[in-house]
């Protein structure tokens, strides 16, 4: 019998163990280790930030969810991968495998700035859940006293996303509690301009979200480098002093100590992969997700990285999943280039969204459709629900 060892449990991680499963029946023994023991929806982080969910709604723990299909879960952190000996350091224990996945996502690097982040800096964030929560309790304290709320991206960021939903429902939400005329609020990214998003621009979509910028009276700063933060203002790079009662900012992104300290990533800790998601100098290990080193198409005059969002995670988790099997059972294999990848994202804005198709996701693209609509934020709804139902059931084969 095959051991299969899966590291992490997010959108990567866990798509690939139930895809391997079903594809390999009882022939494999799939292990799958993860130092958080919840899986969490994470596109609806921002709603968690917001109070509009609560934890509860977007979250499921990873032991019951895996052990209904036979997968053994293990709550630890990896120290170190020997890909010569096939085995992983967990907490001291060494285990076997066959075949590794890792699906580790990345590491929140809010080091990089002085001052960012929520445990030793001033800044809030709605990477994990735990901070979705602990930003939820800033946000209900910040409604008590008001000010001025500073939104954004810091150089090196891949994952634009949050920040842009979460301006936009932090908006959103003053209005409705009629505070928006006691709140300036502005927005700094490190995209050479709005809608960037680390993939060379989308469509008309610059000017859609420019507008909707405009329209809520959003200050923006774009090619902007946060060189410090400080207890009450964001300073930039050419010494603007932005000052906040309220701040949240996305983190650049590096590749998890597991992967760094066994030397087999590029020097940000990510993973160069072949067409079918594989080590280029071990073909037992594959890599999904974030952890994915995805080279950007363009240089930006302040440095961008390229997304990897949870549609694109799930594509190649389970062209991992079809791989692993394909070669145990003897089939063939299944490439899909990373530069081929597809996306399609819900990026929603309050009381609309604006829902975008790309194919590929990097340029030059033969597709892309955008529309910026209530239904879309209606859409993102009734994906969270659809999602949380085929997790629960253990059937992303689902469409």
């Amino acid at each position: 019998m095959k051991r299969i060892i899966i590291i992490g449990g997010s959108f990567g991680g866990v798509i690939a163990a139930f895809e391997l499963r079903r594809r390999l029946g009882r022939r494999a023994e799939i292990t799958l280790v993860s130092e958080t023991d919840v899986f969490a929806f994470l596109p609806s982080l921002p709603w968690v930030a917001l109070g509009s969910r609560k934890p509860e709604d977007i979250s499921v723990g990873l032991d019951k969810l895996l052990s209904r299909k036979g997968i053994q879960f293990l709550h630890a952190s990896i120290s170190k991968i020997d890909p010569d000996k096939q085995q992983v350091e967990v907490e001291a224990k060494l285990l076997s495998y066959d075949y590794l996945v890792v699906a580790t996502g990345a590491h929140l690097d809010f080091a990089a700035v002085s001052g960012l982040g929520p445990e030793t800096g001033y800044t809030h964030s709605i990477m994990t859940l735990e901070h979705a929560v602990e930003t939820n309790q800033a946000w209900q304290q910040y409604l008590k006293k008001g000010g001025p709320i500073v939104v954004g991206c810091t150089q090196g960021v891949s994952c634009f996303g949050p920040a842009y939903e979460f301006i936009f429902g932090v908006e959103q939400a003053l209005w409705k509690l009629g505070l928006r005329e006691k709140a300036s609020l502005t927005f700094v990214t490190s995209e050479p301009y709005v809608s960037h998003f680390g993939l060379g621009g989308f469509r008309q979509a610059g000017r859609a979200i420019e507008d909707e910028f405009a329209e809520k009276a959003i200050k923006v700063y774009t090619n902007a480098v946060v060189k410090e933060v400080l207890p009450d203002r964001v300073v930039l790079g050419d010494g603007t002093e932005l000052p906040f009662s309220f701040s949240l900012f996305v983190p650049p992104f590096r590749g998890v100590d597991a992967v760094i300290n066994s030397g087999l990533g590029n020097p940000k800790g990510f993973i160069a992969v072949d067409e079918y998601y594989r080590h280029n100098s071990h073909p037992n290990i594959y890599i999904t997700g974030v952890a994915v080193a995805v080279a950007p198409r363009e240089a930006t005059p302040v440095p961008t990285g390229v997304p990897k969002t949870g549609y694109m995670t799930e594509h190649m988790s389970k062209v991992v999943a079809h791989n692993i099997a394909a070669e145990i059972l003897g089939q063939e294999a299944q490439a899909l280039p990373v530069g081929k990848l597809n996306v399609t994202c819900i990026a929603d804005m309050g009381e609309k969204a604006a829902f975008m198709i790309a194919k590929p996701a990097l340029p030059p693209r033969g597709k892309t459709y955008l529309k910026k609509s209530r239904w879309a934020h209606w859409l993102k709804v009734l994906f969270e629900r659809y999602f949380m139902f085929k997790l629960k059931r253990g059937t992303m084969n689902l469409p």
